[in-house]
């Protein structure tokens, strides 16, 4: 299973809508990332618990700290999200987790496969009014020697009865938070605090939409 990101909005759109004072310099601006290739994974928008009004473009797929400088360009797929039931067990995440590396990762839609027979379907999920959203996620910055890579990693949780339909094998979704709690998420709190828990729900379906793409707009979202 793979969720893949998008975000189209203007900078300063971002900007207004996430109250950020600072923007780190990046060479060119974000594409779609409706399919996974480990090869070639993007550099996205996140705001982090320990610089929450500085946009910062971190590299998807979390590193640990014993990955090997031969391994950087082979991560593995399972890292770009991770379920929530894991934070605690898997021991790439355990520490970032509870050292409250948490960060927002931002983007104005998400995309699904919905399994058809034997055909994989496109979906793009949005907000009804395709507003500019956050995602939970958990970052770590991998270093060794003169190389550092800023990393993160989304959470997933039990789909809402939307994406059970559309995500019909795993029945996962992406960590929505909601506006009013994105300061939570980026707070002092301790990861394992019930606050910071109860956030790791599923998104209202009321508040959300989906489109089935065919081959035309796929193509079309690079444009």
């Amino acid at each position: 299973m793979y969720i893949g990101l998008g975000i189209g909005k203007k900078l300063k759109d971002i900007q207004q809508r996430f109250r950020v004072e600072k923007v780190t310099s990046l060479h060119k601006k974000p594409l779609p990332s409706p399919q996974a290739d480990a090869d070639q994974l993007p550099y996205w928008p996140i705001l982090t618990h320990h610089n929450p009004t500085h946009l910062q473009y971190f590299r998807w797929g979390l590193l640990s700290a014993n990955t090997k400088p031969d391994q950087l360009h082979s991560t593995p797929l399972r890292r770009l999200h991770v379920a929530h039931e894991e934070l605690n067990s898997k021991v790439f995440l355990r520490e970032p987790f509870h050292n409250r590396q948490r960060c927002l990762v931002l983007a104005d839609r998400f995309f699904v496969h919905r399994k058809e027979g034997k055909n994989q379907v496109l979906y793009q999920i949005s907000l009804r009014y395709n507003q500019l959203f956050a995602l939970a996620g958990v970052y770590e910055i991998w270093q060794q020697e003169d190389q550092i890579i800023p990393t993160f990693t989304l959470i997933t949780t039990e789909a809402n009865p939307l994406l059970k339909f559309i995500n019909n094998v795993q029945g996962v979704m992406p960590v929505v938070i909601d506006p009013e709690h994105e300061s939570l998420w980026l707070s002092d709190l301790n990861s394992n605090d019930s606050a910071i828990l109860s956030l790791l729900q599923p998104f209202d379906e009321k508040q959300m939409k989906a489109l089935r793409l065919t081959h035309t707009d796929q193509l079309s979202l690079f444009e």
